[in-house]
């Protein structure tokens, strides 16, 4: 069994490394890949910019260093016009790593929607069937159970049940969960069964060879058999280049999240007139509620009960509505939401252990678009639709209305200047929302498209085997590759596709 290396550590010389497969990030694509690789007796390699994080000892619960090393950008990557946070991962295991658990696959009607809008003539609901039990299986999914749901999602229930509007207790991949809280920032307790616990030791057993702190920059010979990759080695924060290498591989498959894999490919020079367009963010709106009780939402699993209600799924337009979803995070990330300055929003944070808090997850059409900065940074160009604010404006009020039926004494929506909702009678005022740059907060957790598959290169950016047009043996295994919104929560989705891509491309090279 190879161990992961870390290539800041003083000992490693950067040598020129072979490999009949490399791949490029190691979260739910990336992971996935290599250990499928792996475990069919390829030659692999894998590569992450981020470092290795496992266990209480380096997980440690504590804001600050924990998104510092373990998010992109140290979780300050916004949209070009700073509307919308965008939130990956940059640390072995990618966003499993720092993601709230949910499993929510792949519903029937979008796999029929990419059928008939998208091309995607060979993905139907029936083949994926068995990809998606098998990242069904990578996961340990299960029902989050009656006794591990805390106050925080009892409230957001309670609301919905007293309006008789349909919610349930979500899918996980926890294992012996010990309630900690701390999911946005890792598990200490390594409950989580992600990438990490799962793909990567699977792959590091089947003898691929993991690099930690080595961050990919450019792609050389794309139509040559063998292609050359070359590599920065990083500080021991990731920070800073120390040093280069390169990697004579056969194969490549770029996993770097959709702002990575577009930011890669671009500045290798790779890919057509479609590559970084049709980006999906998913714009999530928190909102918080003050209730006359103590709720202690930062004890338990964070997020264990939708309101889903109002989400839809139609096979002519994809996943459309929305839905509500409880979260609670640390308190840095807490107090950035709460949305009021000074004494109104310090008095706020010192009810902390009153407050309940919702994401409200709106899927949106690929809109977006990926580019590279002249020095070589990636930007998110990204306008909120205005079918999109129609929508969210029924969600917040939809989301209010459930926390006042639960006895909310108080709602916060943290714009620019605060929403303050003392009952329903105030709902109206959520139509004065006009969601302009700067004026409200909204989170992008499930970043899809950009390096979407299709049947035709004036339509998409890969075949539909997952290849760039253009190239020879360089594959997309991301949310890149999505042509829409594919869920709620792109976890098992990324699982579902990885798994089938891989084992296409196992069969083509046997």
């Amino acid at each position: 069994m190879n161990d992961v290396l870390d290539c800041s550590a003083g000992e490693f010389a950067p040598n020129d490394l072979t490999c009949d497969y490399l791949v490029i990030g190691s979260g739910c694509g990336g992971g996935t890949a290599a250990r499928v690789l792996a475990e069919a007796g390829k030659d692999v390699i894998l590569l992450e910019e981020g470092g290795d994080f496992v266990g209480p000892t380096r997980l440690t619960q504590r804001d600050t260093p924990m998104y510092d090393q373990l998010y992109t950008d140290r979780g300050g990557r916004t949209s070009k016009d700073r509307t919308v946070n965008i939130l990956s991962g940059r640390v072995l295991g990618g966003g499993g790593v720092i993601n709230a658990c949910d499993v929510v696959p792949i519903h029937d009607a979008t796999w029929a929607y990419w059928q008939k809008h998208h091309g995607w003539s060979e993905f139907s609901a029936a083949a994926m069937a068995s990809y998606l039990q098998r990242a069904l299986a990578d996961l340990s999914a299960n029902r989050i159970e009656e006794r591990q749901v805390n106050r925080n999602n009892q409230i957001l229930r309670q609301g919905a049940q007293a309006l008789g509007w349909r919610g349930e207790l979500m899918m996980h991949n926890r294992v012996n969960c010990q309630g900690l809280g701390s999911c946005l920032i890792g598990c200490p307790a390594s409950a989580k069964r992600n990438p990490r616990m799962v793909a990567i030791p699977k792959a590091l057993s089947a003898g691929a060879r993991v690099y930690v702190r080595a961050r990919a920059t450019r792609i050389r010979e794309a139509m040559a058999e063998r292609k050359r990759v070359e590599v920065q080695t990083l500080d021991g924060k990731g920070y800073h280049p120390v040093n280069r290498f390169a990697i004579d591989a056969r194969h490549v498959i770029v996993a770097a999240n959709p702002v990575g894999t577009v930011a890669l490919l671009r500045n290798s020079g790779l890919g057509n007139d479609t590559l970084g367009r049709h980006v999906s963010l998913q714009p999530q709106v928190p909102i918080v509620a003050l209730m006359p009780d103590p709720v202690r939402a930062f004890d338990g699993i964070p997020q264990a009960y939708a309101l889903t209600e109002f989400e839809r799924h139609d096979p002519d337009v994809g996943l459309t509505g929305f839905r509500v979803e409880s979260i609670f995070g640390t308190p840095g990330v807490l107090g950035s939401l709460v949305g009021q300055p000074g004494a109104a929003g310090k008095a706020l944070m010192a009810q902390l252990d009153h407050v309940a808090a919702s994401l409200i997850l709106i899927p949106d059409q690929p809109v977006g678009q990926i580019g590279v900065r002249r020095d070589g940074r990636p930007e998110v160009d990204y306008t909120l639709a205005a079918e999109w604010k129609t929508r969210a404006r029924q969600a917040i009020k939809a989301a209010a209305q459930a926390y006042f039926a639960a006895g909310a004494k108080m709602v916060v929506v943290p714009a620019a200047p605060p929403l303050v909702l003392q009952s329903t009678a105030q709902l109206a005022q959520i139509e004065t929302l006009t969601f302009e740059p700067g004026t409200i907060s909204l989170i992008s957790a499930h970043q899809q498209g950009g390096a979407r598959l299709g049947a035709s290169d004036a339509t998409s950016a890969c075949d539909l085997t997952g290849q760039l047009w253009g190239t020879r043996d360089v594959f997309v295994c991301d949310g890149s590759v999505f042509p829409s919104t594919s869920s709620s929560h792109t976890m098992t989705p990324i699982i579902t596709m990885a798994h089938a891509l891989i084992d296409r491309l196992v069969a083509r090279s046997a």
